[in-house]
């Protein structure tokens, strides 16, 4: 391990070499670092694209990190506000996230009127095809293209009538006449079992929407119905629109004040068809709950941009994914019912996600995954004072593991030290629980939050958190770990790296 330069002594003008038992954060000048020209990262220009990095299948984890965090300007995006194109209207939607995937709920609502909704100008109006007396029975929602019964109760099926009804179905959300434009079908008695139950089918139409009227078969007689069916849903108050179906939304970020832009959805795509920017031979992600969002940026006034910025292998755009919970521009992250972010790649919110660490497998309340996902954008970033500042450089291989129930990513093999990397921190939400050394010589922060270590007169460090006969106490000892046990054990971390010990000026190590 070479010395660690820096290191605080009670003669500065010596040079203390470190033994690997013993090495720690140095502390260190802060004229190379960004933070102390008072630039927040968020404030700085898109990164530059990544240089294209691959890793072959059982490469025993290593990843390419960044500095960016959301990788785009735009932080957060609200659940509410957005639309849907629908039949060349803008439909107004509530955005909810499902998995990894965005999912609007469309209000379905009566569009227009038809002549069959007039009440009959003659009592003695009858049967399924005449041109008034019906009542908008509801709405309902199926697959396009799949067989839909109707059913009310006739030979042992679902739902009930009484008197004796007729239902007819029209396509989309406007009422139809009988063979008239939008006309589905039409149901009567089924006498197979007499009964004066209606049943109806029909095909699905292309909409995924259907509208329900209902009459007494004479006018002015007494009826009921309530109809089932056999598949999708009836009565539906709404409309589930993902996928591809959110091509042309138009969304809203999150933020206070007067918008002077808004997001638009240009492409959809199931993450399992998208080939990951570290290794073109396997899935961004294969569990086919995620999908990715190819996003615009349509200002009020000017040309449209894309949201994220351009990463390796694209052309001139990257995918965005949708993420639980925000973050601000310091790391710090919170829960939220109102918005969610989508993170771009190559920001380390979408890397932390691609790598495994996806907050929706906590389910509804976030816990272990959720904090690893949290605690693996610190590290991506090498985030050392978890302020949001990154002490790295794009394209610096890590090793990551972790020890959450069930595991995510199993720890390396014990080969570790023959690819040049050796172990460098355990990591929390809140940063760094430990260092073992710095993943750049010449970035070293200042500001991380660690105790400085305690030399005595021998060169030993005095107050080591590991070492329990160190006289100063939980509150003063010196956070230094040399392995993912120490990390865990004495400073409760669950997420840990390696990195090679990168020099001033040279590229990133693989």
């Amino acid at each position: 391990m070479p010395d660690a330069p820096g290191l605080p002594h009670e003669n500065e003008n010596e040079v203390l070499h470190v033994t690997p038992m013993l090495r720690l954060l140095p502390t260190c000048l802060c004229a190379v670092l960004l933070a102390a020209c008072g630039v927040s990262p968020e404030e700085a220009e898109p990164p530059s694209p990544l240089e294209a990095r691959s890793f072959a299948a059982g490469s025993d984890g290593f990843h390419t990190q960044g500095t960016w965090l959301h990788g785009t300007h735009v932080q957060s995006v609200s659940f509410s506000g957005a639309t849907v194109k629908r039949e060349g209207a803008n439909r107004s939607v509530t955005l909810r996230l499902i998995q990894g995937e965005l999912v609007a709920n469309m209000p379905l609502q009566l569009s227009g009127t038809t002549p069959s909704l007039e009440p009959c100008l003659s009592r003695a109006a009858s049967g399924v095809d005449r041109g008034c007396g019906f009542t908008v029975e509801g709405h309902g929602v199926c697959t396009p293209g799949s067989a839909v019964t109707l059913t009310s109760g006739a030979c042992g099926q679902a739902g009930s009538c009484s008197g004796n009804p007729v239902v007819r179905v029209c396509s989309g959300e406007t009422p139809c006449e009988h063979r008239g434009a939008g006309y589905l079908a039409s149901g009567d008695d089924v006498t197979a079992c007499l009964s004066s139950c209606p049943s109806v089918r029909f095909i699905c139409p292309a909409s995924g929407i259907y509208t329900v009227l209902a009459a007494p078969y004479t006018s002015g007689q007494a009826w009921s119905v309530t109809l089932a069916a056999s598949s999708g849903l009836f009565p539906a108050a709404t409309k589930i629109l993902r996928g591809t179906d959110l091509v042309g939304a138009t969304l809203w970020p999150h933020v206070g004040g007067t918008l002077a832009y808004n997001l638009e959805v240009v492409e959809a795509v199931n993450a399992n068809s998208v080939p990951s920017p570290e290794d073109s031979l396997e899935p961004w992600d294969s569990s086919g709950d995620t999908f990715l969002y190819r996003v615009r940026v349509l200002p009020s006034n000017g040309t449209p941009t894309e949201l994220c910025a351009p990463s390796a292998g694209t052309a001139g755009w990257a995918w965005a994914v949708p993420v639980k919970g925000l973050f601000d521009s310091q790391g710090n992250r919170q829960d939220s019912s109102t918005a969610f972010t989508l993170g771009c790649d190559p920001g380390v919110i979408a890397k932390c996600y691609r790598w495994g660490y996806k907050p929706w497998l906590d389910g509804v309340q976030s816990g272990d995954v959720t904090r690893a996902h949290h605690a693996c954008t610190r590290m991506a970033r090498a985030d050392y004072c978890a302020d949001g500042t990154s002490y790295t450089q794009d394209g610096t291989y890590i090793r990551l593991w972790d020890s959450v129930v069930p595991n995510i990513t199993p720890a390396p093999s014990t080969d570790a030290g023959s690819v040049g990397m050796t172990f460098e921190a355990g990591w929390k939400p809140t940063g760094p629980a430990c260092l073992s050394h710095w993943r750049w010589q010449h970035l070293n922060a200042p500001c991380v939050g660690l105790n400085a270590p305690i030399y005595g007169r021998d060169g030993g460090i005095e107050n080591d958190c590991r070492d329990p006969e160190n006289p100063y106490g939980p509150l003063k000892c010196s956070q230094i770990c040399d392995n993912a046990g120490e990390a865990e054990k004495h400073y409760g971390a669950r997420l840990f790296n390696d990195s090679a010990l990168n020099g001033p000026g040279g590229e990133p190590s693989p």
